[in-house]
């Protein structure tokens, strides 16, 4: 069935229902939802092809995906659920998700893909995921004067759409729970600094470490790729030094999972022996063995905000400079992490 054929059976303007098809709110709430139901029940689909001829528009937006780490063509588990909550905001208003992945950390190269994107008029509008703290695809997409929103936030004082989680509080209420269970003496296992999100979760552990008048190690807050592999081989590196934490807080559940291998691997009891927190409440994290204590993120809910802001400035209700969104986080607690001081088969024992 055609829109004339829907606008005729519902004794309505043409002009009306595709209005209302697109979520515009000049048409009432009621209208809108009388439409939207009619053409549910009849399996009214809009052309896509006329609909570009006509506007001019693609009807999608873009975002390039980046891998789990250097050389892993997988995707990071996290936008999987990101993606879909944008869906299920971007779909009821007639727009699609274009993605791909980029396979290595190479921001030149990702750059080029956006630009890419963006040259060819293959999207109306981008995300921006895992932004940096000077990030060249911010610059990009303002110049290009293309409606963008991204996930996370980066150091530009330029007005920009964004939607990110609270990492900075994230690490702080991590980091406190150790000290609260008596440790001192806590590693951070973070994410590269040219993440902003690294540079906000280090923060958040410094606030907690100096309002309880602890002493920051450089020697034990590393940083490196999001990887169970690289949490294992840091952790390694923590284990055999002279004088080891008693506690570990990981950036992502997949850098913990990596230290608790590296852990029994020195035959440490987790939860007992020494402490390991993650974040994400990925789905891992609460069958692991012991479950993981974790912070969860809501991830699918930030995708939901995402979409809801691209479709705000795709339709020009509302501008750039008014979209912050900052989600809240939870502590998960579970029994990885444990009170100080280790058992006599500890950590305080291994370096000697």
């Amino acid at each position: 069935m055609s829109i004339v054929s829907l606008a005729r059976d519902l004794d309505l303007s043409i002009s009306t229902v595709s209005r209302a098809l697109n979520g515009y709110k000049d048409v009432s709430p009621e209208t809108r939802e009388r439409i939207r139901k009619r053409a549910s029940e009849i399996g009214y689909r809009p052309n896509p092809g006329a609909s570009r001829l006509k506007s001019g528009k693609t009807f999608a937006v873009g975002m390039i995906l980046p891998a789990v780490s250097e050389g892993n063509h997988g995707v990071d588990s996290v936008y999987s659920g990101l993606m879909g909550g944008v869906a299920t905001e971007l779909e009821p208003a007639g727009y699609h998700l274009i993605a791909t992945v980029q396979t290595r950390n190479d921001p030149d190269r990702e750059t080029s893909l956006y630009e890419n994107l963006v040259r060819g008029s293959w999207v109306d509008a981008l995300i921006i995921g895992r932004t940096r703290v000077n990030d060249p695809r911010v610059a990009l997409a303002r110049k290009a004067r293309i409606p963008f929103v991204t996930y996370g936030r980066t150091n530009s004082s330029e007005p920009y759409a964004w939607v990110d989680t609270d990492n900075e509080q994230a690490f702080y209420l991590l980091t406190k729970r150790q000290i609260e269970s008596g440790h001192t003496r806590i590693a951070l296992l973070n994410g590269p600094l040219h993440y902003y999100f690294a540079i906000l979760r280090h923060k958040g552990y410094v606030r907690a470490m100096n309002e309880n008048g602890l002493s920051i190690d450089p020697l034990i807050t590393l940083n490196g790729e999001l990887s169970e592999s690289n949490g294992y081989s840091l952790c390694r590196n923590l284990l055999v030094s002279a004088n080891p934490p008693t506690s570990i807080i990981c950036a992502t559940d997949a850098l913990a999972f990596g230290a608790m291998a590296a852990c029994r691997e020195r035959g440490l009891r987790i939860g007992l022996d020494i402490s390991i927190s993650g974040y994400g409440n990925s789905s891992a994290s609460a069958f692991c063995d012991p479950p993981l204590t974790t912070v969860d993120h809501q991830v699918f809910q930030n995708g939901r905000h995402i979409g809801q802001s691209l479709l705000g400035l795709l339709r020009g209700q509302a501008q750039s400079r008014e979209i912050h969104y900052l989600e809240p986080v939870v502590l998960v607690p579970r029994q990885s992490d444990g009170p100080y001081p280790p058992s006599s088969r500890g950590i305080s024992n291994l370096s000697r």
